[in-house]
């Protein structure tokens, strides 16, 4: 049985996530995942805690004012593991032009630091 506790701490990896991006902060970005954890955006996945800070570091530079807001979470819990998915806006502020939508699914695991993502893919809306 899936309890509220799992479902409030993954939810949450969702925001640290988006903060970890948005803020350029590496850590809090990677801590969001397994050691082994793979993110795959746009491309090729990137694998483990290194290249996943190095790619919140660098990703927005210069784009300070972006923001990522995952709305309609679904998470799915079984034993230690979990699956989720969410839809994605990312925009500019203070405008609020839209840089890009899309989905994300992703693959979850419960470590001794509790819930983490395991693998994150997203897939980007096709343009209209």
């Amino acid at each position: 049985m899936t309890s509220i506790d799992d479902i409030v701490s993954i939810r949450s990896l969702y925001d640290r996530y988006n903060h970890g991006i948005d803020t350029g902060n590496g850590e809090m970005f990677a801590g969001c995942f397994t050691d082994d954890g793979s993110l795959n955006t746009l491309g090729e996945p990137i694998i483990g805690h290194a290249l996943i800070a190095e790619f919140a570091e660098t990703t927005h530079a210069g784009l300070s004012a972006m923001r990522h807001e995952a709305t309609n979470i679904v998470i799915d819990v079984d034993g230690d593991s979990a699956t989720g998915a969410a839809f994605l806006k990312a925009f500019m502020v203070p405008d609020h032009t839209m840089v890009i939508t899309g989905r994300y699914d992703d693959e979850f695991r419960r470590t001794d630091d509790g819930w983490r993502i395991r693998s994150r893919l997203f897939t980007a809306d096709a343009p209209a």
